[in-house]
């Protein structure tokens, strides 16, 4: 066990800041579902973790998204997310 900790702490050192992020955050929710599916008695606790971890990875990407945009992104008008706009090429 010892020499996979090491290689994992090794490839880490050169990961850029941004995916060490993205690492950390795995690697406390992996803490966090092993400590609550301990304490946890519900039937449904796999769902719940299931969904939990979905919520997690899905706010993960949206703020990676965000990031990676910049702040100059435009807005879409309210014509190109509406039915018409989105159909508009299909009679």
């Amino acid at each position: 066990m010892e020499a996979v900790i090491e290689n994992i702490v090794g490839k880490l050192r050169y990961l850029p800041k941004p995916q060490l992020e993205v690492v950390l955050n795995f690697v406390e929710f992996l803490s966090w579902q092993s400590s609550s599916s301990q304490s946890l008695k519900a039937i449904d606790t796999d769902a719940e973790i299931g969904e939990i971890a979905f919520e997690m990875l899905l706010d993960e990407l949206a703020d990676d998204f965000i990031k990676s945009l910049g702040v100059n992104v435009p807005a879409l008008s309210d014509f190109a997310i509406s039915r018409e706009g989105i159909y508009e090429e299909h009679p």
